[in-house]
């Protein structure tokens, strides 16, 4: 559950909700569009869905990002993911979670990635202002990557695409702080590591959400990657700072 992108920020908060025999959804979509006339025409945008259903004791979250930078027909930068994860008891201290991810990155290199896994998730604390829970489990990944991202003077003589099929150690934390009645900010970090080498990748994220009126609201993301020993030679560290409008059920 590692990228550049939030993922399950926002519609994490509805499992506080109470147990219903009715089915109940919720939804959020975030939007950002940037436009810029220069040699080329420059476009960069981040789009983000993110839909909760609720019904009995299961909840069922889907997460999808999708962000892209255009400079006239060059494509720059094109990121994204799908995320479904599903959690049963949801109301309890100690609950099963199981989850799916597809995700690709043309900018670090990454073709594709692919998850499954399952959590133990733990809700250590919450209160009216403060929500703190944290997870642990084991996934399955396969990554391919490429070099398109790598640095040129690192590059091997065999530029064939790399694939790593691994079992993994995934755990996280949440802390998400109701800063006021029309204010919310939520911090998360991921860190996976393979059993064979204990070679972290470290994924931190804050989310600053402000309502701006009962469906409409503006969002500040910070998405940060670490990843001690990368596959391919680029850099250890990556981050996006990004803004947008938001609309919610």
């Amino acid at each position: 559950m590692v990228n550049c992108n939030a993922q399950i920020v926002s519609i994490d908060k509805f499992d506080t909700a109470n147990y219903a025999k009715k089915a109940k959804w919720n939804y959020q979509l975030s939007t950002g569009l940037e436009i810029d006339k220069q040699q080329q025409v420059l476009y960069d945008a981040t789009n983000t869905a993110e839909l909760s259903l609720q019904k009995s004791k299961n909840l069922y979250l889907l997460s999808s990002s999708y962000r892209f930078t255009y400079n006239g027909p060059t494509d720059i930068l094109n990121a994204g993911y799908f995320h479904l994860r599903f959690r049963h008891n949801y109301k309890n201290k100690i609950q099963p979670e199981s989850y799916m991810q597809y995700q690709w990155d043309n900018k670090r290199g990454l073709e594709n990635r692919f998850l499954v896994g399952a959590n133990i998730r733990y809700n250590a604390w919450r209160g009216d202002a403060w929500d703190l829970n944290a997870g642990l489990g084991l996934m399955y990944e396969r990554e391919v990557w490429n070099y398109d991202g790598a640095d040129t003077t690192k590059l091997p003589t065999d530029l064939t695409p790399i694939t790593n099929n691994l079992l993994k150690i995934n755990s996280y934390i949440r802390l998400d702080w109701k800063a006021s009645d029309h204010s919310n900010i939520a911090f998360k970090v991921f860190l996976q590591a393979s059993p064979k080498d204990l070679s972290p990748r470290i994924a931190p994220n804050i989310q600053w959400n402000v309502d701006a009126g009962k469906h409409l609201g503006f969002s500040i993301n910070f998405n940060g990657i670490y990843d001690v020993n990368p596959v391919v030679p680029i850099p250890k560290f990556y981050f996006s700072v990004s803004n947008s409008l938001y609309f919610k059920m």
